[in-house]
């Protein structure tokens, strides 16, 4: 439901800047319409003033379609369009446009946000051929006031940009699909963004927002970017399939896109007020950093692929319910999933990735659970690799199916059906203790029965037993069921004090043996 709100917005914000020029003034409006009509909307023009070379459009308004899942209306108030030699083509957007979208939950519920978006100084240089144009636009600053149509919660958000500067490619193709290339870069982004609602516990008012006297909740955040750059390439195909409204439809007409955003140095505060049942009120404020960090998405027929890093990352958090401020700082996070994203009965890969590198503590968190220092201290690390094959029996997009009326409830089917399963690494460095793990699975019909071999190593495992036996965490007559367990499933290296290894071996028959010894 949200997803068609989502997309249209970005396109058209976006859009707003970088024209779609022709030779043209004319020719670059008729292509301009041309490009929202394609992706179903309906575009209508107050009034149009040409004269000579040059092209104004007053009250722009893009506008959903009578059918289509919720209302959405976009306005630009003025856009100048003049030749200026050369074949070039200049595009400036005059006053504030504003946005509106609005649309109903499955609960009836009206839900939507509204927003003005602000481009002063804004200019766009279009050059090239009808076919393949190029688009270089400069913005100095962008900001984009927004808030939710919604009369129980209040919450505004504003979203400022600097130095926006940067490049569009669109490329026609003979059948009518389009290509769009974009290099964008800006030098600082800032949002801030102001909640407040009833708190959890009140009543539910009235559409003037909570009853007189009752409780409220609040939140606020500032977040700061530096040296923000966009580039990515999407592939609209031909044809009525419109991604927001028919994913699965657009993925195998040819919808492609891939993008990374890279972000320099990163800050976010914030404050929250709440109040629980009792009436007690918790005050918390926090503050986390960054010093760099990159998201990417790649979606087509072919499959769907997010990744993103982050590097020194700081948080701290203090509440007046904690003794002591939780803080923490990680050297390197960073995650990459990889899915099939269109049905076939044929195996398809999937990988899944996630490392976390040099974990540390604050001080007063180590103290509040081990004050004599028992625990070695050294940062921790975790470390997820994994791939495989496996049989998508509906698109990944599709809605789940909706049984009809007087069907009987059925287990939903899972789509997802593994094949073989990759044990590339997944090793764990903390408290004094490692593990390291490796192995592969091959599956049939039946995902619960596996075939093939895990393998482990292990260190400092009876050395983190034995602290925590000292900090008075386990009770020594609790080790024997711990000790127990380790020995069915691991055995100790000859010539390596308190190292433990073992291995997994799944049969087809459904048994599977702990190093030679069968345990199920």
């Amino acid at each position: 439901m949200f997803r068609p709100l989502a997309t249209s917005a970005l396109a058209l914000v976006l859009g707003a800047g970088p024209v779609l020029a022709e030779v043209t003034p004319a020719q670059v409006w008729e292509n301009l319409r041309q490009s929202y009509e394609d992706m179903g909307y309906q575009v209508e023009v107050g009034s149009e003033d040409a004269a000579g070379d040059n092209l104004t459009l007053s009250d722009i308004k893009v506008t959903s379609a009578p059918d289509a899942d919720g209302q959405f209306l976009f306005v630009v108030p003025r856009m100048d369009m003049s030749q200026t030699g050369g074949g070039d083509v200049r595009s400036v957007v005059e006053g504030e446009m504003t946005l509106e979208a609005r649309n109903t939950t499955p609960e009836g519920e009206e839900v939507g946000f509204a927003m003005s978006i602000e481009m002063p100084g804004n200019e766009t240089v279009s050059s090239g051929t009808p076919e393949e144009m190029q688009h270089r636009y400069t913005i100095p600053t962008v900001t984009m006031t927004g808030r939710a149509l919604d009369d129980q919660n209040k919450t505004p958000v504003t979203v400022a940009l600097t130095g926006v500067a940067g490049t569009q490619t669109t490329a026609r193709s003979e059948d009518g699909g389009t290509r769009n290339t974009i290099d964008a870069t800006a030098e600082s982004l800032q949002m801030e963004i102001s909640a407040t609602g009833p708190a959890a516990d009140a009543s539910e008012g009235t559409t003037e927002g909570a009853p007189e006297g009752a409780a409220t909740d609040s939140f606020a955040a500032t977040v700061r970017i530096a040296d923000l750059s966009v580039a990515g390439t999407t592939v609209l195909p031909a044809g009525t399939a419109d991604f927001g409204t028919d994913p699965s439809a657009a993925l195998a007409a040819g919808f492609d896109v891939d993008g990374t955003i890279d972000l320099g140095a990163l800050t976010m505060d914030f404050q929250s007020s709440t109040t629980a049942d009792d009436g007690s009120v918790e005050d918390m404020d926090g503050t986390v950093a960054a010093d760099s960090g990159e998201f990417g998405v790649a979606m087509s027929s072919e499959g769907l692929s997010y990744n993103g890093s982050a590097t020194g990352v700081t948080t701290r958090i203090t509440s007046n319910e904690m003794p002591f401020p939780l803080a923490y700082a990680v050297e390197k996070n960073s995650f990459g999933l990889q899915i099939p994203a269109t049905a076939s009965t044929e195996p398809q890969p999937f990988s899944l990735s996630y490392i976390l590198e040099g974990l540390t503590l604050d001080d007063a968190l180590w103290q509040s659970f081990d004050p004599d220092a028992t625990l070695p201290r050294e940062p921790a690390s975790l470390a997820i690799d994994v791939e495989g094959q496996a049989v998508l029996s509906r698109d990944l997009l599709d809605p789940e199916p909706v049984p009809a009326p007087g069907d009987a409830a059925e287990e939903p089917e899972m789509p997802f059906q593994p094949r073989s399963l990759t044990i590339n690494d997944i090793s764990l460095d903390a408290l004094g203790a490692t593990a390291d793990v490796a192995g592969s699975l091959t599956f049939g019909d039946d995902p619960t029965k596996p075939v093939g071999t895990i393998e482990g190593t292990f260190s400092g495992i009876n050395g983190l037993l034995d602290n925590l036996v000292k900090m008075g965490v386990v009770p020594q007559d609790q080790l024997m069921a711990p000790r127990m367990m380790i020995a069915m499933f691991a055995r100790p290296v000859e010539g390596s004090e308190d190292q433990l290894q073992t291995e997994l071996e799944f049969r087809e028959d459904g048994s599977i043996l702990a190093n030679g010894q069968q345990v199920k």
